[in-house]
C-alpha cells in the first residue's frame, strides 16, 4: 500500500513538472524504473493511468501516449537483448531514442489531427526529454524507498 501512495506522489509531482516545462513527459523515467523493478502490476495500473492523463490533458489527439509508452516497453525489451538495463549508458540511450521519437510522433499525430506542426518547437522539446530524462532517472532510482523494491505486489 505503501509504494502506492509513493507513485501516487510521484504521479502529483510529475504533472506538476510538466505544467512547468511544457512537452516534457516526466512519467517516462518513473516507467523505466517500474519496468527495472519488474513490479508487473504496478506498470499495468501506472501506464493505463498516465496514458489517460497524458491524452487527457494534452492537445493531441488520443493515443500518442499510447504509442509513446509502448515505444519505451518496446526499447526496453529490445535493449535487455544487447545492454544492461540497469545502467545509466541505458537510461541515457532510452532517453536520446524518446527524444529522438517526440518530433516523429507529434509530426503524426499533428498529420492525423490536421493541426500546424512547428519543427523547431518539437525539436527543442526533444533535445530537453533526452536531457531531462537520464537525470530524473537516476535521481528516482536513488529516492526510491528500499523497502519497497522487495515489497510483494
Amino acid at each position: 500500500m505503501s509504494s502506492i501512495l509513493w507513485w501516487a506522489c510521484f504521479s502529483f509531482l510529475a504533472i506538476w513538472a510538466q505544467k512547468i516545462v511544457p512537452g516534457v513527459d516526466f512519467f517516462a523515467p518513473g516507467l523505466l524504473l517500474c519496468i527495472q523493478l519488474e513490479k508487473k502490476y504496478h506498470f499495468f495500473w501506472l501506464i493505463l493511468i498516465w496514458s489517460l492523463i497524458q491524452d487527457g490533458i494534452g492537445g493531441l489527439p488520443f493515443g500518442y501516449s499510447v504509442v509513446w509508452y509502448s515505444s519505451l516497453f518496446f526499447l526496453y525489451r529490445c535493449g535487455a537483448m544487447f545492454f544492461d538495463v540497469q545502467s545509466l549508458m541505458f537510461a541515457m540511450l532510452c532517453g536520446l531514442v524518446l527524444g529522438a521519437l517526440h518530433p516523429a510522433l507529434t509530426a503524426m499525430m499533428s498529420l492525423l489531427a490536421d493541426m500546424v506542426w512547428v519543427p523547431d518547437r518539437y525539436i527543442f522539446e526533444g533535445i530537453l526529454q533526452a536531457a531531462i530524462f537520464p537525470v530524473e532517472w537516476l535521481l528516482l532510482r536513488y529516492i526510491y524507498p528500499e523497502r519497497f523494491k522487495h515489497e510483494p505486489v
